[in-house]
């Protein structure tokens, strides 16, 4: 019997420190063969301090994921791959890359060519905290390519994210999409909540196209194994590129 990962052994280095959502959906979406690879940061509060701390961990991580013979290493966590600036993250892979040997992206980098691969012309944004965090998250679709609309929230904690039912954010999308109805696709900002099961849905439904941070990973992750499976389920992303 081959082992688990006979496919594609993927790291990821998961921001919260209490895991849980990620490696379930993870599992959910990947073909037999395929397993992950998780290294928890300490992001409990996600505040800035945590934040750099979890930079300088997913460097540390980097090191043994390689140890461990990883055939690909994601850094996880979009704020913490930016915080040292968007120009810095390609800087960032190579060097990574060169230093430990196996190759690497980040969660900015696949959400990134998501956006690319799929198009899309506006965007709203549905995220897990308070209008505070707006901005931020307006910033990125901008940073992606596309004009940003607005967005709805979910107003969690952070260490909460996993009590979010995928329910809550089917109606948080339709709600984006009632108040910006010119927008042609919607970006999930976080992976840590359950939503995956609803990309097909809202995608059917509401005639965008989702992007989700787990869906990109999975993705660009898989291409770049050599796996080229085409994905039923889980959005346009997994079934057509």
């Amino acid at each position: 019997m081959p082992m688990y990962g006979h496919r594609a052994r993927i790291g990821y280095t998961s921001p919260p420190a209490a895991t849980e959502v990620f490696p379930y959906e993870f599992y959910k979406v990947v073909p037999d063969g395929v397993t992950l690879v998780l290294h928890t940061l300490p992001l409990v509060e996600r505040n800035s301090e945590e934040v750099d701390r979890s930079y300088e961990a997913s460097l540390r991580a980097a090191h043994v994921m390689a140890r461990a013979k990883v055939d690909i290493l994601c850094f996880g966590g979009l704020p913490i791959n930016v915080s040292r600036g968007f120009a810095n993250v390609d800087d960032l892979i190579a060097a990574t890359e060169k230093e430990v040997g196996i190759p690497v992206t980040t969660s900015f980098s696949a959400q990134r060519e998501a956006f690319r691969v799929l198009g899309g012309r506006k965007a709203g944004v549905v995220h897990p905290y308070d209008d505070s965090h707006d901005e931020r998250h307006l910033e990125y679709i901008r940073e992606f390519g596309l004009e940003a609309a607005g967005c709805t929230r979910h107003y969690a904690k952070f260490v909460e994210l996993g009590l979010v039912p995928e329910e809550r954010a089917v109606q948080l999308g339709r709600d984006l999409k009632r108040k910006y109805p010119d927008i042609d696709t919607i970006y999930y900002s976080c992976p840590h909540y359950a939503m995956i099961g609803a990309i097909d849905t809202l995608e059917r439904e509401l005639g965008v196209t989702v992007i989700q941070p787990l869906q990109s990973i999975v993705w660009q992750t898989l291409r770049r194994c050599g796996i080229d499976d085409r994905i039923e389920g889980y959005g346009r992303l997994l079934r057509e590129f």
